[in-house]
């Protein structure tokens, strides 16, 4: 027993030693790279700061920062900045990951007690005109009397002061699902807290940071996103409500009027169910909460090409306010007319066909022509441009990808790009092809 004991001693004295001599070289090699990054910022801003910790459970990082940025006369300040591994040992192996631009397994950062004030040249800055806010912007002003605009000054009239806020964002790679899991939670001193859980289906291993970033189309995999209101509502409430000279009852009503007609007017129609939701979350406060589950994973760029009725089957969305379920989810959209108020008109799509170049002494006009096809021939097509209606009216014209375990993959040259949709066959009511 004697001896076991030494042999127990003796491996928490080695383990000690250990974690020391690794948390002196993460210190030291902190401190060089925080250095130099101060020295970097000079031209733009004034940096200082207070320490650095390293703790043996896992976390290192910069402590009481004080940022002076020379082009606004404003200071932000910072707790401190940190990054998180599950053990002392895991992060030395994490600083060696990520200096060989390999991914590693977890890992999380953290921005503590992150203080700015409303009355500098950042949050305090003057309101954007007219011409320069779009339609779509600055909508809980609306129906706020003669305030256009919520920043700075107003937020000090409501009786804050400084923006206080945490926030965490971290993610992990689950092997087994080939999912990768992100996590973002924050919180704004006496406003809001948000928790965000994301899931993104990766295509097996990803072992470099290159090889998560070349993952162009992330499809979504899961969803879950809970607002809390710590304050805000009852002071925007309040505030805005004097300004307009009407009772809070009289005011939220206004409000959502406006705002359900500013969206109207720009292709967005929530249906009562929505309306209704989100008036009760301004008047009881509480929390809001969203939850997508695909039935499978869905690239979220190929939802605008989906009525707002098919999105909702498409992500298995389901909301909640204060726990209880909102059961009309009922919303319709105008994709153009978005385009148009977010200023990201797509331009006119020309569909060319080019034949090869015939011999010079002879010259051959093919002309090609769109064929009715059966969809389950589709796949005989792979590689030939065609054109699809779905089940809802929507019409998608491009180059068959694949077909196979009833998907059909098309590919559609944007402005932009290009963008891959993937349509389930029993949802395409007919389809062409160009030969």
């Amino acid at each position: 027993m004697r001896k076991l004991m030494k042999i127990v001693v003796a491996l928490l004295i080695v383990l000690i030693l250990i974690a020391g001599g690794v948390g002196g070289y993460l210190w030291y090699d902190t401190k060089q790279h925080v250095d130099q990054f101060v020295m970097m910022a000079k031209p733009f801003a004034e940096i200082s700061y207070g320490g650095i910790e390293v703790s043996p459970a896992g976390s290192l990082g910069v402590t009481r920062l004080r940022i002076s940025p020379n082009m606004v006369n404003d200071v932000i300040t910072i707790g401190a900045i940190r990054m998180h591994a599950p053990n002392i040992l895991a992060l030395l192996k994490t600083r060696w990951q990520l200096s060989q631009a390999e991914l590693p397994g977890a890992l999380s950062l953290s921005v503590r007690e992150f203080e700015l004030p409303l009355h500098g040249g950042i949050l305090g800055a003057s309101p954007p005109s007219s011409q320069q806010s779009g339609p779509l912007e600055d909508l809980d002003a609306l129906g706020c009397g003669q305030v256009a605009h919520l920043g700075g000054t107003e937020w000090q009239e409501m009786g804050y002061d400084h923006f206080i806020g945490n926030v965490e964002i971290g993610y992990h790679l689950d092997a087994a699902r080939n999912v990768l899991a992100v996590r973002v939670d924050s919180n704004t001193r006496d406003w809001a807290t948000l928790n965000m859980d994301i899931g993104f289906a990766i295509p097996g291993s990803v072992r470099s940071i290159t090889e998560l970033a070349a993952q162009t189309k992330p499809r979504l995999a899961s969803l879950n996103v809970t607002i809390q209101d710590d304050g805000f509502n009852q002071r925007r409430n309040n505030y805005c409500a004097a300004k307009a000279g009407k009772t809070i009852d009289d005011y939220l009503a206004n409000h959502v009027r406006l705002l359900v007609e500013r969206l109207g007017a720009n292709g967005i129609n929530p249906g009562p169910g929505l309306v209704a939701a989100y008036r009760k979350f301004l008047v009881d406060g509480g929390r809001i909460t969203l939850t997508a589950t695909p039935p499978a994973p869905i690239d979220p760029t190929e939802l605008q090409h989906y009525t707002a009725e098919d999105v909702i089957k498409l992500l298995g969305l389901k909301m909640q306010v204060n726990g209880e379920a909102v059961a009309d989810l009922s919303a319709s959209w105008d994709s153009a007319k978005i385009a148009r108020a977010l200023g990201a008109e797509p331009q006119p799509e020309k569909l060319v066909e080019e034949a090869a170049p015939a011999p010079a002494e002879q010259v051959v006009m093919i002309q090609k022509s769109y064929h009715p096809t059966p969809v389950g021939e589709l796949g005989q097509h792979v590689g030939k441009i065609a054109k699809l209606k779905t089940a809802t009216g929507a019409t998608f014209k491009g180059q068959l990808e694949a077909v196979a375990e009833g998907i059909v993959k098309i590919k559609i040259r944007k402005s932009g790009g290009s963008v891959t949709l993937s349509l389930r066959t029993n949802e395409i009511d007919s389809a062409q092809v160009i030969y």
